[in-house]
This record gives C-alpha cells, sequence and structure tokens, in this order.
C-alpha cells in the first residue's frame, strides 16, 4: 500500500478513536488518554521538517475543533513535531537512511521508548497547563500530566507491537 494512503488511512483512524472513544476515557477522573499523538510519532524520519512541522499543526487542529480548545493541541502537536527529528538524531544512529515509520521495530525498543517517554510527558505538559492557563493547581496539573503521559505511552506502545 501507497505510504502516503496508508499515513492517511492512519490519521482518519487514530483522530477518530481519541473524539468518539479515548476523549470520553478519564482514569480516576484526572488521566486523559491523547492517543492520536502516535500518528505524529509514527511519521516517517524521512520527512523535511517543515512538512512534519505542518502536518503536526494540522493534527493539532483538527484536535482542537473536535475538543472546542483553540490552538491547544495545535500548539503541543507542532512542539513535539519540532523535537522529534532532534531526538531521532540524537537517539538513532544513521537517523536519515530510515525510509519507513518510526516504530520500535524499525529504530529499536529502547530509543522508540525514550523518545515516547521525552514527547508524550512534554505533549500532556503543555495540553494541561494551556487549558488550565494558570498554575493555581500546580499539584494536580503534575498529577494529570504523569498519570496522562504513563496511559498514553501504554496504549502507544500496545498499538506499536500491531503492525
Amino acid at each position: 500500500m501507497n505510504n502516503i494512503v496508508r499515513h492517511s488511512l492512519r490519521f482518519v483512524w487514530v483522530i477518530l478513536l481519541q473524539v468518539l472513544l479515548f476523549n470520553n476515557l478519564h482514569w480516576l477522573g484526572i488521566a486523559h488518554p491523547y492517543i492520536y499523538i502516535l500518528f505524529l510519532l509514527f511519521l516517517p524520519a524521512s520527512l523535511p521538517r517543515w512538512t512534519e512541522m505542518l502536518i503536526g499543526a494540522f493534527t493539532g487542529v483538527i484536535m482542537d475543533i473536535a475538543c472546542s480548545s483553540p490552538g491547544v493541541h495545535m500548539s503541543a502537536c507542532v512542539a513535539i513535531a519540532y523535537l522529534r527529528p532532534l531526538l531521532l538524531r540524537r537517539l538513532v544512529q544513521e537517523v536519515e537512511r530510515i525510509d519507513t515509520e518510526i516504530r520500535s521495530y524499525t529504530i529499536g525498543l529502547q530509543p522508540f521508548v525514550v523518545l515516547c517517554a521525552i514527547l508524550i510527558p512534554l505533549h500532556h505538559a503543555m495540553v494541561v497547563v494551556l487549558e488550565a492557563w494558570n498554575l493555581h493547581m500546580f499539584g494536580w496539573q503534575v498529577l494529570s500530566i504523569l498519570l496522562s503521559s504513563i496511559l498514553t505511552m501504554v496504549l502507544v506502545l500496545l498499538f506499536d507491537r500491531t503492525k
């Protein structure tokens, strides 16, 4: 299957999963899984940086529309789309030679987990802080970021194991 078609289908699939299922799941009333970012995490390393950031902006805008949160998801998605190539260059030898999507079986489990362990909490921190727009309930925000990141990380790793 053509890569563009496969990634487009994955985009539609994760957005629908996020909007119809995961936006309605709140573990302990504080943890909110944002599974849609796996689309950005799995993008090929060979994409130009501007393309990756444009895809991140588009993904964030779609989620902002679905969640009625103007600019929150877009800024978080653009941030991880900007940082992902930098982290990949640090974590993976010869990342330029990887033409396929970024998955644990293409770059190795440890680099993939480290990549996710950095980008997922960053995304969640931006979303939580930008939604609240203050640090009034700092302890609750830190707990929400931590639990949401763990829940999302587990789900991303489960989805990563499926081919």
